[in-house]
This record gives C-alpha cells, sequence and structure tokens, in this order.
C-alpha cells in the first residue's frame, strides 16, 4: 500500500531562468502556422528527434485506459502516457476562462543538460527522501485565447494529472511521489493520490514547471 507524504515547499538554488524544453510555442500552429521548417525544428529539438513534422504531435494522450481531457501537445516518450483527468469545465471555472478561450496542456521529456538547475533540484529533494529518481517531464498548462496562446497562473485551482509508469521504474513495494520545481526556485513534493501500481497520480495548478517521479 502506499505511504502518504506530505507535500512540502522548498527552496533551492534555482533562479528564474529555469529552463525548460522549448516545446512551448507549437501551438501557434492552431490559428496561423508557422513555416514548416520552423516548426519541424522547435518540435525535433523539444523530443530529441522524436517526431519531425507538425502531424505527428499527438493532441491528446491516455492512461490506465482513461483519455486525457485536455488537447494539447503530448510528447512525452519516457513514461507510458500522460493525461489529464479533471474536466475542461473544472479547470475553466477554476481559472476564470472566459467564452471562446480553451484550456491547454503540454507534456514533453525533460532534458536534463538543458535543464540541468533543476535536475540538481531534483536530486537534491530526492536524497533528502532517500528517494531514486526517476523520469523527468516538462508540463504545462496555458489557455488559446484569440488565436494567441499563454501560461495559466500557477495560483489557480488542482487539476489532476496521471503518469503511466515505464516497466523499468514500476516496482510495487514502493511508494511513489512527484517532485515539481517552478522558475524562482520553489520546490513541492507532491503525493501520489491513487493505488494503482501502473500509474503515478497527482495534483498541481496551471503554468509551466518541471517534474520528476520518484519512489522511495
Amino acid at each position: 500500500m502506499k505511504a502518504s507524504i506530505i507535500k512540502k515547499t522548498l527552496m533551492a538554488a534555482l533562479t528564474a531562468s529555469l529552463v525548460m524544453a522549448p516545446v512551448m510555442g507549437v501551438f501557434a500552429t492552431e490559428k496561423i502556422a508557422p513555416a514548416p521548417t520552423q516548426a519541424e525544428e522547435a518540435i525535433s529539438e523539444a523530443t530529441n528527434n522524436a517526431v519531425t513534422t507538425v502531424a505527428e504531435v499527438p493532441a491528446s494522450s491516455s492512461v490506465a485506459g482513461v483519455k486525457s481531457t485536455v488537447s494539447g501537445v503530448y510528447l512525452a516518450r519516457e513514461v507510458t502516457g500522460t493525461a489529464v483527468s479533471t474536466p475542461t469545465t473544472t479547470i475553466a471555472a477554476g481559472y476564470g476562462l472566459a467564452k471562446g478561450e480553451k484550456a491547454v496542456a503540454k507534456f514533453s521529456d525533460m532534458d536534463p543538460k538543458k535543464s540541468y538547475l533543476a535536475k540538481q533540484s531534483m536530486d537534491a529533494v530526492a536524497a533528502s527522501q532517500n528517494a531514486v529518481v526517476g523520469p523527468m517531464l516538462n508540463i504545462e498548462f496555458g489557455k488559446m485565447s484569440g488565436g494567441k496562446y499563454s501560461l495559466l497562473p500557477t495560483d489557480g485551482a488542482d487539476i489532476r494529472i496521471s503518469v503511466g509508469l515505464p516497466k523499468s521504474f514500476a516496482q510495487n513495494d514502493k511508494t511513489f511521489a512527484v517532485i515539481r520545481v517552478r522558475a524562482g526556485g520553489v520546490v513541492t513534493i507532491l503525493e501520489d493520490v491513487d493505488n494503482n501500481p501502473n500509474t503515478v497520480t497527482f495534483d498541481t495548478t496551471g503554468g509551466a514547471g518541471a517534474y520528476a517521479l520518484i519512489k522511495y
């Protein structure tokens, strides 16, 4: 059975220049598409050449048979699926989205070389919990409004996410949690809120962050 872990906020030696993978901006294609070469370069860089064209970017994902409620960019390959389970109407109400505005989710694998400050923070927090660091992701929640993309605020209502555990990291006798790193140096441990041994399910909020699965 998974034990509960208290949410805690730790200050780490992280600056506001926290590096996030450049998948941000792909949603410019929703209304005004950039030149194909620009889109392909952005996607390729964000996913280590996992995809080569805009058409290959999945707009949804699923975990344990549950399809994500929020459309977006789902490019995380280090886990076995990612899904948002909070209804879009709940997200809209929780973040005051106006009529015509649409919530957007972005998931990609985190490159520890580019996001080395986030990785250092994750390692330090994991060590304090005697935990092992697993797959690392960039997760972002924003909105489309009038063809323009912007981040949702980080102080909004909870948004629930499920991440599929890869076989290489799954372990029945371990407790799982998630480390979240935000720009500015705020690090939070988010507890796994379900008992499914194949997933880690946790609550976060809008905006951008770097996330790492941990087990202990």
